[in-house]
């Protein structure tokens, strides 16, 4: 987009003018460099991000990386999707092995002093994924009960904090399993990545999602702290797939339920400034 090009050199002509600020290159600056963008990404997150049967990378943040790279670089091509566990999203960034991360990071606090965040681009709250016949009318009744759970997710706190025993794996698809299994009484996990597993009948016939989502958290692009200007160029690209409406289509497409923070955001991406 012609804006998109303006808007990069102005980037390089700031660095040039003054590079003590900017010793340290940004991720864009990075990105050009190599000719590609690297975006670390979950591969393990059904429908977010996950590997499909032709050994892809495929899911709602992965349309949307795409949709980044074409915008940023200009070709959907010139993107790399670095795959990474939940514990590493913010080690791989700060350590410069992805420019940015783009894999269901929730915006708490304790992430904000580690890294910085794009505008949001969804939002999701903590449900229990539990069976039919599971007796759960709130959450205090897990109270010392063991539930399945994800190393390095968000909500761990908040899980601890109710008296929640949790029985953590490093990826989804062996805490999914271990739910099967009996090993836990229920799965913390997003609540809408819980309601599009329920979509599927090998898990809408024997489980259910008894208790209200709880701690809902907007999710954001994280970068390293010092690279504003890189979230100048991303803010508005995500603004124009709200607006656009892309954003809830991706929605329809992975057959998450219907987002009011979706359709709140893009009725803002599409308020006209000033009013």
């Amino acid at each position: 987009m012609p804006w998109m090009r303006l808007a990069a050199c102005c980037l390089c002509l700031l660095a040039w003018l003054a590079p003590a600020p900017c010793a340290t290159a940004g991720g864009f600056e990075d990105a050009q460099a190599r000719g590609r963008l690297q975006i670390g990404v979950r591969a393990d997150y059904p429908p977010f991000a996950f590997i499909d049967g032709e050994s892809r990378n495929a899911g709602f943040e992965i349309d949307i990386a795409r949709f980044l790279a074409l915008r940023l670089m200009g070709s959907e091509n010139r993107l790399r999707l670095v795959p990474l566990a939940s514990w590493q999203r913010i080690d791989a960034l700060l350590e410069r092995k992805v420019d940015l991360v783009l894999a269901s990071l929730a915006t708490t606090d304790t992430r904000r002093t580690q890294v910085l965040f794009t505008e949001p681009y969804y939002a999701s709250g903590v449900g229990l994924l539990a069976r039919k016949d599971a007796p759960f009318k709130a959450w205090t009744e897990l109270r010392q009960r063991k539930v399945c759970a994800i190393e390095g997710a968000g909500y761990d706190e908040q899980l601890a904090q109710l008296g929640i025993e949790q029985l953590r794996f490093p990826a989804a698809p062996a805490a999914f399993k271990a739910l099967r299994d009996g090993a836990c009484e229920g799965l913390a996990y997003d609540d809408s990545a819980l309601a599009a597993r329920l979509a599927d009948p090998e898990w809408g016939s024997d489980f259910s999602l008894p208790l209200p989502a709880f701690a809902v958290v907007p999710w954001a692009i994280a970068l390293r702290r010092d690279d504003l200007q890189f979230r100048q160029l991303i803010d508005p690209v995500l603004q124009e797939m709200e607006g656009s409406g892309f954003i809830l289509a991706l929605e329809a497409k992975w057959r998450l339920p219907p987002s009011p923070f979706t359709r709140d955001r893009m009725a803002k991406a599409r308020k006209p400034p000033g009013r």
